[in-house]
């Protein structure tokens, strides 16, 4: 298993699994965020001195639960029915997770930020937070003399990330491994089945087991010059040539104009006779033979 680090392609996938991953998880975690700048213009001596406690008042406003009713009210594009079917305290915390209002600077200017996975929901959130703020501020201001709410920059959408890099990476690397171990275990697990399947091949010759101190290994031992030896038992190919003799036969007869020769045309000379009469028929020795001749050969008698 430890040999799969020491592949080359183990490190290749591992890299690609990474890269791969970790797009998948930018995607994942990809937001879009609508920005929407207002301006508070505080006409009385009384609001000006108090203009921080407003501008604190007006975040505390937007982040509550009933603002958060009202804007849904105000706009069904800003609905979603998961959200609703939620408890109170769980929408609530919800809504201060999309909706966020921060003050520019040491400015009366604030700024609204909505985040949704789409870019029309957050440019919706953005634009009727604005709305519904300024049509709710006068049940806590007075409008007229006290203050007024203008918007210097309509909803700008952008691409944004509400993840971590640092976490995503971590996760990229973890997954990754996992992946190309897998993979590679499983390559490398296949070509060793298959070198296995080609190495146990059968072979295409048969030899034949015979014991030691045998008249077949006796008779066959001055033959072959020598012999193998494993395990106390002796190993040997025995190779048999079968004598296959012509076969003549006729085919036509002969004419009947050719002459007939002699019987005494050919004469045989004395020294052929005497061949014939030494020539003996050659058959295959048995073992018993065999072990004779060897007997009559180590007493001295042949």
């Amino acid at each position: 298993m430890l040999e799969i680090f020491k592949l080359k392609k183990f490190y290749i996938t591992l890299v690609i699994f990474i890269g791969i991953i970790f797009i998948i998880l930018v995607n994942f975690n990809r937001t879009y965020q609508a920005k929407t700048e207002i301006l508070v213009i505080f006409k009385s001596e009384k609001a000006i001195e108090n203009s921080d406690q407003i501008l604190e008042n007006l975040k505390l406003i937007s982040q509550s639960l009933p603002f958060y009713e009202k804007v849904l009210a105000d706009n069904e594009d800003a609905q979603e029915e998961l959200i609703l079917e939620l408890p109170d305290y769980k929408k609530e915390k919800y809504w201060r997770e999309i909706v966020k209002m921060e003050r520019i600077g040491e400015s009366s200017g604030l700024e609204i930020t909505a985040v949704s996975q789409d870019a029309y929901s957050a440019q919706v959130l953005s634009t009727q937070t604005v709305k519904s703020l300024i049509g709710s501020i006068g049940a806590y201001y007075d409008i007229e003399n006290d203050l007024a709410i203008r918007i210097i920059s309509p909803a700008v959408t952008q691409n944004s990330f509400s993840g971590s890099y640092f976490y995503l990476i971590l996760e990229s690397i973890f997954a990754g491994f996992v992946l190309a171990f897998v993979l590679n275990y499983f390559l490398q697990s296949l070509e060793k089945e298959t070198l296995q399947k080609k190495s146990t091949r059968i072979l295409p010759w048969v030899y034949k087991e015979t014991p030691n101190n045998t008249p077949a290994r006796n008779a066959t031992h001055s033959v072959a010059g020598g012999e193998i030896k494993q395990n106390d038992t002796e190993k040997k190919m025995i190779f048999t040539v079968k004598k296959v003799e012509p076969i003549f036969t006729k085919k036509a007869t002969a004419p009947a104009n050719l002459p007939i020769a002699e019987n005494n045309i050919f004469e045989i000379s004395k020294a052929d006779e005497i061949e014939e009469k030494n020539l003996t028929l050659s058959h295959e020795a048995t073992p018993e033979e065999v072990k004779e001749r060897l007997n009559k050969l180590l007493s001295g008698k042949l």
